[in-house]
């Protein structure tokens, strides 16, 4: 392992902070360069809804902790020292955190690159979760669906074409860099 450099710190939540971050010494095509460690004190659970990525997958490894993570409706629990968990793209998979423990949740994105750490950094800019509008807006540019409870990935695509390009002329413009 070489070198691993904080490329900037995002707020969360109450209690809850994501640490971007970058290893130097692997190459940019590496899964490994880049990776969203996101850190839950306890005071507030960390509960990402239902959701999935129609272009890219994700590596989740809990570092301290437990989560609780459903994927595709099959719920486990993931511990330190447990393999990555490999979200496959359109995987529909949600977790949440444990009440009053404090956890740290490693993501990393497949294929590697910045733009995942490029789509917190939109979701969070305002120092949480923005509005229902920038929400919608850092999803339909971030390559997020909200999977709805119809249980249909075409209808998933569809609203989020239509709130998302509405999105656009509503909420606040993506930034352009970390």
């Amino acid at each position: 392992m070489g070198t691993v450099k904080i490329l900037k710190t995002l707020g969360v939540g109450k209690g809850i902070t994501m640490n971007i971050t970058m290893d130097e010494s692997e190459p940019e095509d590496s899964i490994n360069r880049y990776a969203m460690d996101t850190i839950c004190t306890g005071e507030e659970t960390l509960n990402v809804p239902p959701h999935w990525h129609k272009e890219h997958s994700e590596y989740l490894s809990v570092i301290q902790g437990r989560i609780e993570l459903t994927l595709n409706g099959d719920t486990v629990i993931l511990s330190p020292g447990d393999p990555a968990l490999l979200v496959p793209r359109r995987a529909i998979h949600s977790f949440v955190s444990f009440a009053g423990e404090r956890v740290v949740l490693r993501e990393r994105p497949d294929p590697a690159g910045l733009y995942k750490a490029m789509f917190f950094n939109d979701i969070l800019s305002t120092g949480t979760f923005g509005g229902f509008w920038h929400i919608l807006r850092a999803f339909y540019d971030g390559d997020t669906y909200i999977a709805l409870p119809l249980h249909s990935q075409f209808l998933d695509e569809l609203f989020m074409a239509v709130f998302g390009r509405i999105a656009h002329l509503i909420a606040p413009r993506k930034p352009d860099s970390l």
